[in-house]
C-alpha cells in the first residue's frame, strides 16, 4: 500500500518531454560536439559548426531545437532526473576518454624514429 502511495505522488512525465533515457543521448551527443567546437579558436567559425552540429543532433534524434529546450526547462526543475543522467554521462565520457587516450598511445609506440640525415 505504501508504494501505490509513493508512486502515486510521483509526477507523470509529460508527453511532449523527451524520455529520460532519449534525453541521456541527446545531451551525451551535445556534449561530444561542445568538446570539439571549443577547440575552434575562430569565434564565428565555431558559432557556425556548433549550429550544424546541434542540428544534426536533433536530426539523429528526430527531435527539434524547441523540442529540446523544452524538455531540458522540465529537466531543469527536476534536478534529481536531470543528475542521474549527468552521472551516467559523465562515465560515458570517461570511458571514452580512457579508449582514446589508450588508441593515442598504442599509435606513438608503433611510431618510428626516424633521424634527420644532413
Amino acid at each position: 500500500m505504501a508504494l501505490v502511495a509513493l508512486a502515486g505522488c510521483r509526477q507523470k512525465m509529460p508527453p511532449n518531454i523527451i524520455a529520460p533515457d532519449k534525453m541521456q543521448n541527446i545531451l551525451y551527443d551535445i556534449h561530444v560536439a561542445d568538446g570539439y567546437i571549443s577547440m575552434i579558436a575562430m569565434a564565428d567559425s565555431s558559432r557556425k559548426v556548433a549550429a550544424a552540429y546541434y542540428k544534426g543532433v536533433y536530426k539523429k534524434f528526430g527531435i527539434d531545437s524547441a523540442k529540446y529546450a523544452q524538455s531540458m526547462n522540465y529537466y531543469y526543475k527536476h534536478p534529481q532526473d536531470l543528475e542521474k543522467m549527468y552521472k551516467s554521462i559523465a562515465q560515458r565520457l570517461g570511458k571514452q576518454q580512457k579508449a582514446m587516450e589508450k588508441a593515442d598511445s598504442i599509435a606513438k609506440s608503433k611510431r618510428k624514429f626516424v633521424p634527420a640525415v644532413k
